[in-house]
């Protein structure tokens, strides 16, 4: 029997009556219970699977213990329930609830572990593109690029009629001397600049690339190879590419109009386009002057630059006064004036764009696709994909199994903290495991629905 000063008991003040004694003694326990259902989603995409797929493994056979798949598998899932680090694995490798997802139970070899270690990852994340002495592994970058929008195709039933590609950069703070390093004047820091394209909540592409370059010249690239990807598929789909005014540049725009795809993008002001709509403004400044609150006005006609552009284009102007403040925003598009109003395009369609900032916060702070402190840009984009994976595994989740739930819209952080952290005790027999899980869980329903969804589609396979 332990005593007070036994080695593992932990002595709180008294409660109750009775003393307060901890100890690390629980057995076969795991705090992520809910991965369960992760796995039911990976399983049903073939998430981790194909993503495997898109590397070269040059190991021996005969001195492999973790197959590729199963390294990745794990770096998704650690990502997904918010191990952010391969130190973190080190501890996760013993974890029974993250061995049952991976099939691994123990090592097939003495002294190894079920799952694979921090040194072993990280082999695997700083693979080059040729294999060495102790990178192994080789990732396909261009197979990896493409596999996203194939995932996004294959959760479509039927090719919709229109779909919106919405393109956005951000800022990726770095603190060492990465590869690439560069300071950037709007954000005031050394930076990375990943280009991410979603389409409503579905990530479609995450490119790393440096913050010396162009955000709105680079994505033509991304850009036209989603668009041909898409269209190998879907050739009849249309499609509206939105963006802020940092992707309004003449060799994007001109590749749109000549490829048939709609755009949709911001487009900075100046003194010539604050003068074409200078009888407007003085009608919503008197009209704000009278009724004392903020007033907006719209007007749409076509334009072309002294010297950036190559061809006339539709302007939207939005005139606004707020406080005796001008508020004027200006949008480029190739959409025809007959499709929608002035007020409509810009109020309605060009503002959605902003929800697409939140799904990318959603990478950056629930998924940590801002890590990337490896030393060269080939292994912090490989980084930056295992974030993207884990993005979509858990959206896919969402999307398959929490409709009409209390998660039905909750953030990936949400969905991580209420559903998959479940205190988990493993119990191993001859014939079963058995997970058994606290019977005050309050994400009980939701539980049970989504586990139901997910063996439906399962068994649909």
């Amino acid at each position: 029997m332990q005593t007070e000063c036994s080695a593992g008991a932990y002595e709180f003040p008294a409660s109750c009556g009775r003393r307060v004694v901890a100890r690390f003694d629980g057995g076969r326990m795991s705090s992520d219970g809910g991965v369960i259902l992760v796995k039911q989603a990976d399983d049903i995409l073939g998430l981790s699977r194909r993503f495997a797929a898109c590397f070269r493994d040059k190991r021996h056979p005969g001195f492999v213990e973790y197959r590729v798949e199963d390294l990745v598998r794990q770096r998704i899932m650690g990502l997904a329930l918010g191990y952010e680090d391969l130190n973190d694995h080190d501890a996760l490798r013993h974890d029974p609830v993250m061995g049952l997802v991976s099939g691994r139970l123990s090592g097939s070899r003495a002294n190894c572990a079920a799952l694979a270690g921090k040194s072993t990852l990280n082999r695997l994340e700083r693979s080059g593109q040729q294999a060495d002495r102790y990178c192994r592994i080789i990732a396909d970058h261009e197979a990896l690029a493409t596999l996203f929008v194939t995932l996004f195709m294959d959760q479509h039933e039927r090719a919709p009629a229109r779909i919106v590609l919405d393109v956005d950069a951000t800022d990726d703070r770095i603190h060492g001397h990465q590869e690439g390093r560069a300071f950037h004047g709007y954000y005031g820091h050394n930076c990375y600049l990943p280009l991410y394209v979603f389409c409503g909540d579905h990530l479609l592409s995450a490119t790393l690339r440096t913050a010396d370059r162009d955000p709105g010249k680079e994505a033509l690239a991304d850009i036209r190879r989603i668009v041909e990807q898409i269209r190998s598929r879907w050739p009849r789909v249309r499609i509206l590419v939105r963006g802020d005014s940092g992707f309004a540049r003449d060799s994007l725009m001109t590749w749109c109009e000549d490829n048939h795809v709609d755009f949709l993008f911001g487009l900075a002001g100046n003194t010539r386009l604050y003068d074409r709509i200078a009888s407007l403004s003085a009608e919503v400044r008197d009209e704000a002057a009278t009724t004392g609150k903020a007033a907006r006005g719209f007007a749409s006609f076509d334009w072309i630059t002294k010297d950036s552009w190559t061809r006339r284009r539709r302007v939207v102007a939005k005139a606004e006064w707020r406080h005796g403040n001008r508020y004027h925003r200006f949008i480029v598009t190739t959409l025809p004036q007959g499709m929608s109003d002035p007020r409509h395009l810009y109020e309605q369609i060009y503002c959605a764009r902003g929800d697409m900032e939140n799904r990318i916060k959603e990478c950056q702070m629930d998924l940590f696709s801002d890590r990337t402190s490896s030393h060269t840009i080939r292994a912090n984009q490989l980084r930056l994909w295992f974030s993207a994976a884990a993005y979509v595994l858990l959206t896919a989740l969402q999307r398959l199994a929490l409709g009409q739930t209390s998660l039905e819209t909750a953030t990936c952080g949400t969905i991580r903290a209420r559903l998959l952290k479940i205190a988990t005790r493993v119990t191993l027999s001859v014939r079963r495991i058995v997970l058994s899980m606290p019977d005050m869980f309050p994400c009980q329903h939701e539980f049970a629905l989504a586990h139901a969804r997910l063996r439906r589609l399962r068994q649909a396979i």
